[in-house]
Formats: structure tokens, sequence, C-alpha cells
């Protein structure tokens, strides 16, 4: 269970838009939804490509639930984009949720 006061990083909920341009290509527009309080969880993600150790900085984000979100959106943490890959529900009842997120940029340490 997380308490009140571990929620306690700044992040904002960015919304995606899709639009066509004048020759049918997609644009993609980030729109910022809402600004939340998470609790920040990082790891180190480590896999092996092409027989190269790769890794990628996954992180848990505990918010409380924002009806509209989906994995379409993105999470600005510190001014680095990141992608929602999964959210989930960790208790039936309650009012958190749980964002698993991955830079963008691959500039996240």
């Amino acid at each position: 269970m997380v308490e009140i006061g571990e929620l306690d990083t700044l992040v904002t909920l960015q919304e995606c838009t899709i639009t066509r341009n004048e020759r049918g290509a997609k644009v993609y527009s980030w729109e910022d939804f809402r600004d939340v309080y998470a609790k920040v969880d990082r790891s180190v993600d480590e896999t092996v490509t092409n027989e190269n150790l790769e890794s990628g900085h996954l992180m848990s984000l505990t918010i409380y639930k924002v009806p509209e979100l989906t994995t379409r959106w993105r999470v600005i943490l510190e001014d680095v984009p990141y992608s929602i890959e999964s959210i989930s529900n960790p208790e039936r009842f309650s009012p958190l949720y749980t964002l698993t997120i991955r830079a963008i940029d691959g500039s996240a340490s």
C-alpha cells in the first residue's frame, strides 16, 4: 500500500492528438492534460539484442487514477518524455494506478 506522502514527484501527463497533414501523413501533437504527483520507482532493464547488451530505463509510477489515461499518452518527468508501456490497477478498489514507463529519447539516467 502506498502512503500519500510517497507521492512526492510532480509529473505531467500529456495527451496525444493525431491529425493528418496536406500529404496525408500523421502528425502527432502533445498537449498537457494534467500535472499529478507520483511515487517513482526506477530500475534498469537489460536485454541482449544481436549479441549486444543493451539497457533500457524502465520506471514505475504510482499516481491517483486519471480515468481518461491511455497508453497513447506520455509522461514528462524532469523534462524527459516517457512512453506509457502499461497501466495497471494494483487493487480492485484502489484509487491508484501503477504505470510502467520507458524513456523515449534514451536520455534518462
